[in-house]
């Protein structure tokens, strides 16, 4: 009977450490997906502020202040962008060794949360860029 029941928790141990693992995975490639979708729209930050930084420091054409201006904030706003990535990406730590199950997902949870942000931060300066751009083309 002993036997059997030692048996019987042990199965229960190592399927609760299997849930736990694919918990763990799963939040971890959400983090990932979303990582790797940013680093798809880099380019295209980095296109863009190399755009607006030709078109700033371009003599020959006629820009409106409120342009110049624009074309300055927006230069920020991908920079910030680019650099809240580059934060993130050196702080995060997907290899959580040594910790309990609670705390890896306390941590995944939250790095979640943080790419999510990145993404939004990356995502908002390139569709303000687009758009002004997109503006100044048509002149």
């Amino acid at each position: 009977m002993k036997k059997l029941l030692v048996a019987v928790f042990s199965v229960a141990l190592l399927s609760a450490c299997s849930d736990q693992k694919k918990q763990e995975k799963a939040v971890l490639d959400d983090i990932i997906k979303t990582h790797d979708q940013i680093m798809g729209n880099d380019e295209h930050l980095m296109q863009n502020k190399m755009k607006l930084d030709t078109l700033s420091s371009d003599k020959s054409t006629a820009y409106t202040p409120g342009q110049k201006a624009a074309m300055k904030i927006l230069i920020l706003k991908l920079t910030n962008a680019d650099e809240t990535m580059e934060k993130w990406m050196q702080k995060f730590d997907p290899e959580q060794k040594e910790k309990s199950h609670d705390e890896v997902m306390a941590y995944l949870n939250d790095q979640k949360k943080q790419v999510s942000h990145v993404d939004s931060v990356v995502a908002a300066a390139i569709h303000d860029s687009d758009d002004l751009l997109g503006h100044l083309k048509k002149q």
